[in-house]
């Protein structure tokens, strides 16, 4: 492009640019227009300075280098009617250009920046599928997502206030975790598991995290939903929200700090096993399929190990509420089963695997 060419397509644009904002537009509007000028200027161009000779696209794209000031049509248009098209091209035509550019940018800017302040505040709607929800926040927070992300899981949580140092990869929501918006935000209908952590705003009580429960049930009964307490006597209470499992974290800690206390080094171990971010080692369950149904448990205890697990125990319901609906955090477990009973199932078989165990060993 020569200097003075180069000049006169700047020149163009400004023009175009100094229309542009007096111009008061939509983007469907800017486009007939934009689109009407320019095939109805090809028409002409086509007329006027080929006597309908050639072709309608040659014009067009004659049309097309016009608008930045390419072309020999663009510098020396052969009769008068060429130069009137040159003229509304270089002005009207430019100028629409820059007003379609300017308001696809603008949306786009708009969107992306609504959707990065909207992930900022926790205000958008969580895409995620099987993923784990965490509902509340407490000083065990970081560990367990540090934990969920370890094992490849989506994670997404609810709470009052953006933790400081939230991993970029959870999903964050703003709000009240017992409330129905919330937990909708939060994918609850689609999640594959629901992790309720007690709120230290309420101290030991318990009431806060039974109430997310319970919504929770009400919206995602299919959920598979661990409950975090810190009074036993609430246990009952928290069952009339069907929640699948519970842990009682205060006792889980005072076991294993007196377990520590008890057998020298064994807290090593018990690091090793209860974590899957060390890559290490760790207790995994798994369904037992049909296939072992009358079997021995020495079979079955077999065929994982050949496949690079350790089991450990089984996992079965109670005998005497066999027909029942039982959650599984009630199944009764038999740490080393005697090898010569049959396999019932349901029953699941506890192991100890390495971190990055296969998927294999739970067909």
């Amino acid at each position: 492009m020569s200097a003075k060419k180069f000049v006169k397509t700047v020149k163009n644009a400004k023009r175009g640019i100094a229309f542009s904002k007096k111009f008061k537009h939509r983007l469907l509007g800017s486009l007939i227009l934009f689109f009407g000028l320019l095939f109805g200027c090809a028409l002409l161009v086509w007329w006027q300075e080929k006597n309908f000779t050639g072709s309608y696209i040659d014009s067009l794209w004659s049309v097309l280098f016009t608008l930045i000031g390419q072309g020999e049509f663009a510098s020396s248009p052969r009769t008068f009617g060429g130069r009137i098209i040159v003229f509304l091209l270089s002005i009207f035509g430019v100028a629409l250009f820059g007003v379609i550019f300017a308001e696809v940018m603008q949306r786009l800017i708009n969107s992306q920046l609504k959707k990065m302040l909207g992930e900022m505040m926790g205000i958008n709607n969580c895409k995620f599928e099987g993923h784990v929800l965490i509902c509340g926040w407490n000083g065990r927070g970081p560990y367990l997502v540090r934990e969920l992300l370890a094992s490849s899981r989506q994670v997404a949580l609810i709470a009052k206030e953006r933790p400081n140092n939230l991993d970029a990869g959870i999903f964050y929501v703003q709000g009240n975790p017992s409330e129905r918006d919330a937990l909708i935000k939060g994918g609850v209908e689609k999640a594959q598991g629901a992790i309720i952590l007690g709120d230290p705003d309420f101290g030991n009580d318990d009431s806060h995290t039974i109430l997310t429960g319970l919504a929770i049930e009400a919206i995602a009964p299919d959920v598979y939903t661990v409950m975090e307490l810190h009074d036993p006597e609430n246990e009952r209470y928290a069952r009339y929200a069907h929640v699948d499992d519970i842990l009682y974290t205060d006792s889980l800690i005072a076991d294993i700090t007196a377990m520590c206390t008890h057998n020298e080094g064994i807290s090593a171990f018990i690091r090793d096993v209860l974590s899957t971010a060390d890559d290490g080692h760790s207790f995994a369950s798994f369904d037992v399929t049909s296939e072992f149904e009358g079997r021995t448990i020495k079979e079955l205890f077999e065929h994982f190990s050949e496949h690079g697990a350790m089991p450990i125990a089984t996992i079965t319901p109670p005998e005497q509420k066999n027909g029942e609906h039982v959650p599984v955090s009630e199944w009764v477990s038999t740490v080393m089963p005697e090898q010569n009973k049959i396999v019932k199932t349901p029953m699941k078989v506890v192991c100890l695997v390495k971190d990055n165990y296969s998927e294999m060993a739970k067909k």
